[in-house]
């Protein structure tokens, strides 16, 4: 595994769960006896999504402005599908609990909805990982993998649509609504799944493990690893 490559296989691993977790949501569930299991796959699958947007706004995007060539540009443009994302699953939390507003709206058209919007979000989401690894700086790529993670398991649980998405206020603002979200889970007995483990990274040379005093040593290792970057055009 060479530097960075934690970081794509964790996002990758991520993204393939929330398919899986909204695919669980539309197969039937026939089973008479459970007749609520429908509600708790949905219910997981919000928490999970919600959790991962909001860590990759606290984590990922401010690299991504500061390292990848018109940074800000692909960042709004993330922002816009995960702003949409986050909306739609506003709305199918609102539907789901029987709110007023959400009562009219119908449960086939927000699930079309939510799955093309989390396919795109997806696709945006692997090409700008993926530039910030290709771009960044290996040893600081190498810690986001965890970074991601930790914001994830300390993140809110429910869709804020309406809080401000970058900068300070937006980290404050994800704290304060996290505390919120664990105070109602805890209410209301709902079980958060963990988010996905980072991909541990295993160092390719045995010098590399030496200089980070790695104690696992890989005896098939290349004494030095030689890295081949592309030639700036």
């Amino acid at each position: 595994m060479t530097h960075g490559d934690s970081l794509v296989l964790t996002i990758e691993a991520t993204q393939r769960s929330l398919e899986e977790r909204l695919g669980e949501v539309l197969a039937p569930h026939p089973d008479p006896l459970r007749p609520r299991d429908t509600y708790a796959a949905t219910d997981t699958f919000l928490a999970a999504t919600s959790r991962h947007l909001a860590a990759v706004q606290a984590v990922v995007l401010g690299h991504v402005r500061r390292t990848v060539p018109d940074g800000d540009a692909v960042v709004h443009d993330y922002l816009a599908v995960a702003r949409d994302l986050e909306q739609t699953l506003s709305l199918i939390k609102a539907r789901l609990y029987g709110e007023a507003h959400a009562i009219h709206l119908s449960w086939p058209e927000l699930w079309m909805r939510a799955r093309g919007q989390l396919a795109e979000h997806n696709r945006l989401e692997s090409h700008m990982v993926g530039e910030l690894v290709r771009l960044g700086d290996p040893v600081e790529m190498d810690g986001l993998a965890y970074k991601v993670f930790d914001a994830e398991r300390h993140g809110p649980t429910r869709p804020h649509p309406t809080l401000p998405h970058t900068g300070l206020l937006s980290l404050v603002a994800r704290r304060v609504w996290a505390i919120a979200d664990r105070f109602w889970d805890a209410a209301e007995g709902r079980v958060i799944p963990e988010p996905v483990h980072p991909a541990p990274h295993k160092h390719d040379s045995l010098l590399a493990q030496y200089l980070v005093a790695d104690p696992k040593f890989d005896d098939h290792a290349k004494f030095m690893e030689h890295r081949h970057h592309p030639k700036a055009g």
